[in-house]
């Protein structure tokens, strides 16, 4: 049987903490979102939402610099938020970031994807820049601009950051009516929504746990079987509402992986055990470290 255990180990936290780790993220996820921005949606005229949208945005409305460099100049205020506000760590990185996606703009400047249909390059374009965003904040730092602020909420109020990034860009959108066509201006707001879902997708492939309860009566015996396989168990005394049977509810995380062969060891010695499960898109504390930038 595999270890049901999978939170974060002394080396995968010593991994996730390394530079150049981290670096490969923000690199990697800086080309797919300069990818998306610069070879799909600059060719098209749509916005991508955030500072790199507000770049387009100059770079469309007076052609003085290249949109890579008004993402730089955008981006400065913003980092200045992140150092006070979040952290200088989160800030170095961000900045690494922000430089990352400006240097793939414009290696990718010339470059075009032949998609001609808005509608499908929108998507193409949303699932791109979603993909990079949710890669680059799975790093120690992000792609900068929004979001700093998005996950400086997310950090105070545990709100998604995707959902914070595309509740600013409504509002980016709002004053970019009179710049560019009201058709770009929907399309793009399809594509910041595709956006932002695939980033808060990515970003829970990092934590795909599952939280188990185990109503038992044999509950000193399932954690202990538990506990031998790596895992870890907490026993809460209860009882049946129906019978007044004495009862424990065994509480487990176990990733999808291990689930099967967890409730297989339940099965094994309590067949009448009622094994009920739940998603669980953030756990943090005991052996799952927090959430730090």
């Amino acid at each position: 049987m595999p270890k049901l255990y999978t939170g974060n180990l002394p080396s995968s936290r010593k991994l996730s903490l390394h530079p150049l780790w981290n670096i490969w993220l923000l690199t990697i996820g800086a080309g797919f979102m300069a990818f998306g921005s610069q070879a799909v949606a600059a060719h098209h005229g749509f916005l991508t939402g955030g500072v790199l949208g507000m770049s387009l945005l100059a770079w469309y409305g007076t052609d003085i610099l290249s949109a890579p460099a008004w993402n730089i100049i955008l981006n400065l205020p913003l980092l200045l938020f992140g150092w006070f506000k979040v952290s200088r760590r989160f800030v170095w990185y961000s900045l690494y970031g922000t430089v990352a996606t400006s240097a793939w703009g414009a290696l990718l400047d010339k470059l075009r994807v032949p998609v001609e249909n808005d509608f499908y390059a929108a998507i193409l374009a949303g699932i791109l820049v979603g993909t990079g965003i949710g890669i680059m904040l799975r790093s120690q730092g992000s792609s900068g601009g929004l979001d700093m602020v998005s996950v400086y909420l997310n950090k105070r109020w545990n709100l998604p950051i995707g959902q914070c990034s595309f509740a600013f860009n409504i509002l980016l959108f709002l004053t970019s009516v009179t710049t560019i066509p009201l058709d770009m201006v929907i399309v793009s707001g399809i594509l910041v929504f595709i956006s932002a879902n695939t980033t808060d997708f990515v970003q829970r492939l990092s934590n795909r746990h599952k939280t188990v309860f185990i109503i038992t009566g044999k509950g000193q015996e399932i954690c202990q079987a538990i506990i031998s396989n790596g895992g870890r168990a907490t026993i809460v005394p209860a009882f049946g509402a129906y019978t007044h049977e004495a009862k424990e509810v065994v509480i487990t995380i176990a990733s999808n992986f291990a689930l099967r062969y967890l409730e297989d060891l339940v099965a094994s010695r309590d067949p009448q055990a009622l094994f009920a499960v739940q998603n669980s898109f953030y756990i943090a504390g005991g052996q799952y470290k927090h959430k730090t930038k």
